[in-house]
C-alpha cells in the first residue's frame, strides 16, 4: 500500500509540473502550428478546436481524466492519437535503455569489485581516474566524440539510423560509459565499506576462501547496486533524448525533442506520463528483488 502510494504520488506530482510547465514556457502551439501569417480569427477558432481556448484548470482535469482512461489526446502537429504515436516509438527507446543497463551493471559490478580489491594500487587508480574521466563528459559531447573517432576516423560503425545491431554499438555505448562508471564507483565504495565490517573477520578466522567471501560481500552490495540501477534509469531515459536525437533513432526521446520543440502538449505529457509509468515499474521491480536478495529488507 505504502509503494502503491508512492508511486501514485510520483506520478501525480510528475503529470502537475509537466503540465504547467509546458503552458508556462513561451510560445503558442496554435501559432506555430498556422504560422506567423494567419490571422486573430483563424488562431482563436483553432485554439478552441484543440480545447486551449478553456481555462488552465478545465484543461488539467480534461487532461487527469485522460490518463485515468488511457486517452490521451490527438498530437497536435501530426494528427495521430498520443497513444499510438508512443507505441510506435517505445520499442526502440526500451531496447536502447534495457540493454545499455544489461550491459553497463555487470561491467560496473565486476570492474567495481576489481578496484575495490586492488585498492590504492595501479588498476584501482586507473579505473577511478578513467570513470571519473568518463563522468565527466556530457551525453551531448560523448556521442559526437564516438561518432568522430568510430564513425567518421575509423569507419568502423555507421553514424545513425537503427537497422542492425552495428547500428546499435555507438548509441548504446554512448549511455554504458556513464552508466558503468557510476556503478564502478558505487560498488567499490560499497564493497570497501562492507569489507571493513567485523564479519568479514570472523568469516577470513574460520578459514573461508577469498572467493566465498567476496561472493558474500558482492551480494550485500547487490540492494545498493540495484537502487543505484533504479534511479539512473531516469538518467538513461533523459539521455536517449540527445542520443536518439544525434543517431536519428526513431525512438520516445527523439519523438519528446521533437514535441518540446513544437510545443505538441499531448505529445510532451503523454511521454512524460509513460516514462513514469515505467520509471515506478521499475522501482517495484528492485523493491521486489532487494527482498529476495535480503529478507530483511521486507
Amino acid at each position: 500500500m505504502k509503494l502503491f502510494l508512492k508511486s501514485f504520488f510520483t506520478l501525480f506530482f510528475a503529470i502537475t509540473t509537466i503540465f504547467f510547465a509546458l503552458r508556462l514556457t513561451p510560445g503558442d502551439p496554435v501559432e506555430r502550428l498556422l504560422g506567423p501569417e494567419a490571422k486573430v480569427e483563424e488562431i482563436q477558432k483553432y485554439r478552441a478546436e484543440l480545447g486551449l481556448d478553456k481555462g488552465l484548470v478545465e484543461q488539467y482535469f480534461d487532461f487527469a481524466k485522460g490518463i485515468i482512461t488511457l486517452d490521451l489526446g490527438m498530437s497536435f502537429f501530426k494528427k495521430e492519437s498520443v497513444v499510438t504515436l508512443i507505441k510506435q516509438n517505445l520499442p526502440p527507446t526500451l531496447v536502447l535503455a534495457l540493454i545499455s543497463i544489461l550491459i553497463s551493471t555487470p561491467i560496473g559490478i565486476g570492474i567495481g569489485v576489481v578496484s575495490a580489491i586492488k585498492k590504492s594500487q595501479l588498476p584501482d587508480t586507473t579505473i577511478r581516474v578513467i570513470t571519473l574521466t568518463l563522468l565527466s563528459f556530457p551525453i551531448f559531447s560523448l556521442a559526437p566524440l564516438l561518432v568522430l573517432v568510430f564513425s567518421i576516423k575509423l569507419g568502423i560503425f555507421p553514424v545513425s539510423q537503427w537497422e542492425s545491431v552495428m547500428h546499435m554499438v555507438i548509441p548504446v555505448t554512448t549511455l554504458v560509459l556513464p552508466l558503468s562508471s557510476v556503478i564502478v564507483r558505487v560498488m567499490r565504495n560499497k564493497y570497501l565499506e562492507e569489507e571493513s565490517q567485523l564479519w568479514v573477520l570472523v568469516l577470513n578466522a574460520k578459514g573461508l576462501t577469498n572467493s566465498a567471501i567476496i561472493y558474500r560481500l558482492v551480494k550485500i552490495c547487490m540492494p545498493t547496486i540495484l537502487n543505484v540501477v533504479a534511479i539512473q534509469l531516469s538518467v538513461v531515459l533523459a539521455g536517449t533524448v540527445i542520443t536518439e536525437t544525434i543517431f536519428d533513432i526513431p525512438g520516445l526521446g527523439s519523438l519528446l525533442f521533437e514535441a518540446i520543440n513544437n510545443r505538441d502538449y499531448p505529445l510532451v505529457q503523454g511521454i512524460i506520463a509513460y516514462s513514469t509509468v515505467i520509471y515506478m515499474l521499475v522501482y517495484v521491480l528492485v523493491d521486489y528483488l532487494n527482498e529476495k536478495i535480503d529478507p530483511r529488507i521486507g
